[in-house]
């Protein structure tokens, strides 16, 4: 038997509503019928208090589910990949703010430093392309990095305007290109990440 028909069994069998067992588990209606119909499954806080709640071992609750399992699996590789995308994020960050420094002559590099500096950034941003990939291949959906529209809009509107004030009030191009293309990849990840999610 699947999960979802595990656990409508054990909810009869305790002559439960879904509507008493969602009470139970502070969530909707709609999502113990969605458990029990597979459409979506538990996180494992959840599974676990459903283990409980209807005294049914995790091993018997996840017996033949092939789909609890990968979803399970899919959890796992996202929690595992997450702490590497805000380490590469906070890379980029750092490469980016120490060419603005460099551009406007705050610090000094060698020619050699600066290659190495620009070959390390490029080589940082690939892999935040292939950990992209990878996750949009496993199936994980994106975890907002800014969780509010209005907010991430509002703050690539900033990034473009700076970069157009800068470039008029010092007519430096470079640090202007950098602030109006992040403030145009801010729009861009955005649209990319609505698709995305109309997709999936």
């Amino acid at each position: 038997m699947k999960f979802g028909g595990r656990l409508k069994n054990a909810r009869t069998e305790l002559n439960l509503t879904q509507e008493q067992v969602a009470r139970d588990f502070f969530v909707t209606r709609q999502t113990i019928s969605s458990w029990e119909n597979e459409k979506t499954y538990p996180d494992i806080a959840n599974l676990i208090k459903l283990s409980d709640y209807y005294h049914i071992s995790l091993d018997i609750l996840l017996k033949e589910d092939s789909g609890m399992k990968e979803y399970l699996e899919k959890k796992s590789v996202e929690k595992s990949i997450r702490p590497i995308f805000i380490i590469l994020l906070i890379i980029d960050l750092l490469f980016l703010t120490l060419l603005i420094l460099k551009i406007v002559n705050v610090i000094q590099f060698s020619n050699d430093v600066v290659l190495i500096l620009n070959i390390f950034g490029i080589l940082n941003a690939i892999a935040l392309l292939q950990l992209k990939s990878f996750k949009m291949k496993m199936g994980i959906k994106n975890k907002k990095l800014i969780p509010n529209r209005n907010l991430s809009l509002g703050i690539g509107g900033i990034l473009i305007v700076a970069g157009m004030l800068f470039l008029l009030l010092t007519n430096h191009v470079l640090i202007s290109g950098i602030l109006s293309g992040m403030g145009f990849a801010i729009f861009v990840f955005y649209l990319f990440s609505k698709l995305n999610s109309k997709l999936s």
